[in-house]
């Protein structure tokens, strides 16, 4: 999608703020995003968060599920409490990062 027809989205999304349809908007305003070239996925869209720390302890958590590590070990490993891992892991199957 060129330069310009993602500006003509944009107007397209402005009319329909000041009708007042706040859904078609955001629908809009995400085409328009979503279209750039060098427009990357958010983090909370993939991690579940966009706290550093929280990031790489799910990349990790990742990491060593895919490794065949269970739980005991990695809740060793990354220095956090079973409950903490046991949401990561829920977090993640959610969000369709990791695979059951």
């Amino acid at each position: 999608m060129t330069f310009a027809e993602r500006q003509a989205l944009r107007k397209q999304a402005i009319i329909e703020l000041n009708l007042g349809n706040t859904d078609e908007y955001e629908n809009l305003m995400r085409k328009a995003r979503e279209a750039r070239p060098d427009y990357k996925v958010p983090n909370q869209e993939v991690w579940g968060s966009d706290n550093a720390k929280v990031i790489e302890r799910r990349k990790m958590v990742k990491k060593l599920l895919a490794a065949g590590y269970d739980n005991k070990e990695i809740i060793a490993k990354c220095g956090t409490t079973d409950t903490t891992i046991r949401k990561d892991i829920r977090t993640l199957k959610k969000l369709g990062t990791i695979k059951d």
